[in-house]
């Protein structure tokens, strides 16, 4: 009985000894989760693409940067000039401005190329 014990502990010894242990697979770092890492350290230097929408007076006006129009053709005009169409856009709608103009800006920033268009709330 007594060598029986031995045989069992050397072989307990010999396995614990020789086994590796290896990480679990969801602790271990895909390549993709990497990749997006290195890309939100990365800053755009390109201005994001907002366009306002206030009511100015009686009349809705669409902002971009320092140009106002109330002209859906000249929003889309500028919005095609911008670079970075696939960090999407933004429209910032005023609280008095009726939906069919925050409809229509949306519209024509998709229009304009943009994938992702996104509404904030006036601040």
């Amino acid at each position: 009985m007594t060598s029986m014990i031995d045989v069992v502990f050397l072989l307990l010894i010999f396995f614990l000894v020789t086994t590796t242990f290896v990480r679990p697979e969801r602790q271990l770092l895909s390549a993709i989760q990497s990749n997006e890492r290195e890309a939100a350290k990365k800053e755009s230097v390109l201005e994001p693409a907002l366009v306002d929408v206030q009511k100015v007076g009686g009349d809705v006006v669409f902002r971009i940067g320092a140009i106002k129009t109330d002209n859906l053709a000249d929003v889309k005009r500028v919005m095609q000039g911008f670079e970075n169409k696939s960090e999407g856009a933004w429209v910032r709608v005023a609280d008095d401005v009726p939906f069919e103009y925050a409809a229509q800006a949306i519209g024509t920033c998709r229009a304009a190329g943009f994938t992702a268009v996104a509404w904030l709330p006036a601040e």
